[in-house]
């Protein structure tokens, strides 16, 4: 009895076991960033699944689920055989990293035409390496060290180009770690070296210039200021003279006043001495001119005529 029951436990377990089993592999959750295809024995069944919880028949279809949040898919060049050749026959290396996100649009064509991510993946490298080696041969490599972004951009064009037809939308193509012979290091080295002198000698250059130019500023400046300081005291002396020459006026003309006012007063006392004359007088007339004797004497004179 004991084993009956044992035995029905573990038929009863086992049941229970495939019943979890089979709830679990009957649904599946997508989530808001992701977007899913039902696949039922290797056929492709309706539309693009949106979020959310999904219910399908157990064990023979499944749901694949492809998320939507940008990727990063990055590959390196060695300066060895599969590096770029420049225009002038130097190989160059470098890393290429492609920012990319699934079209939701084009979801079914991942399942359909690409089967999966790796395809994508594996044709974006050929691409990566035939966009480099494309627009590296465009340029020397004195021009490819100088215009890194401007071989950038090229690059991102012609992946755009090259994979227009992939589920996918690029939105950003980096180059970045150039990779180059030692040889050519040491030129770089060499070429900037010289490239300091001559900057230097050439700020050596304009500081002398600039020094001269202070130098010749200053003396035009001490010789406007002796110009300013010549004329000021011209000026000074021209106003000097003029005002000595008003004080001179002024002078000549306080002492005519004067004079005039002189004879006026002189003319005055005159008529004041007439005046008293004429209150004095007696009706006789007296002569103006009196003789003196020779002794000294006064001489009696006649009396007026009345």
């Amino acid at each position: 009895m004991a084993n009956k029951n044992v035995k029905n436990s573990i038929i009863a377990g086992v049941i229970a076991l495939l019943v979890i089993v089979t709830v679990i592999n009957s649904c599946t959750v997508i989530s808001p960033n992701e977007r899913g295809v039902k696949v039922t024995l290797g056929q492709v069944e309706g539309d693009v699944l949106q979020p959310g919880m999904k219910f399908h028949a157990p064990f023979i279809t499944r749901i694949r689920c492809f998320r939507l949040e940008p990727k990063t898919y990055e590959v390196s060049f060695s300066c060895g055989s599969d590096g770029a050749i420049t225009k002038d026959m130097q190989t160059v290396g470098s890393t290429v990293a492609v920012r990319y996100v699934y079209d939701e649009r084009r979801i079914m064509d991942i399942v359909t035409r690409y089967l999966n991510d790796s395809v994508i993946q594996s044709a974006m490298r050929d691409n990566v390496k035939a966009s480099l080696k494309e627009t590296v041969g465009q340029y020397s490599i004195y021009d490819l060290v100088e215009k890194q972004n401007e071989v950038t951009g090229k690059v991102a064009e012609a992946m755009l180009t090259r994979m227009a037809d992939y589920p996918i939308d690029i939105s950003q193509t980096t180059i970045t770690n150039w990779d180059w012979s030692d040889d050519f290091d040491k030129q770089i080295k060499e070429t900037a070296n010289r490239a300091q002198e001559v900057k230097k000698a050439e700020q050596d250059l304009k500081l002398a210039e600039q020094q001269a130019q202070k130098q010749v500023k200053e003396a035009e400046a001490k010789k406007a200021a002796i110009e300013q300081e010549a004329e000021a005291a011209l000026i000074k002396a021209q106003k000097e003279a003029e005002a000595k020459k008003v004080e001179a006026d002024a002078l000549a003309y306080y002492n005519a006043k004067v004079a005039q006012n002189y004879q006026v007063e002189i003319k005055l006392k005159e008529l004041e001495i007439e005046l008293e004359r004429a209150k004095k007088w007696d009706g006789r007339q007296v002569p103006e001119y009196i003789p003196l004797t020779a002794a000294g004497g006064i001489i009696n004179l006649p009396e007026a005529k009345k």
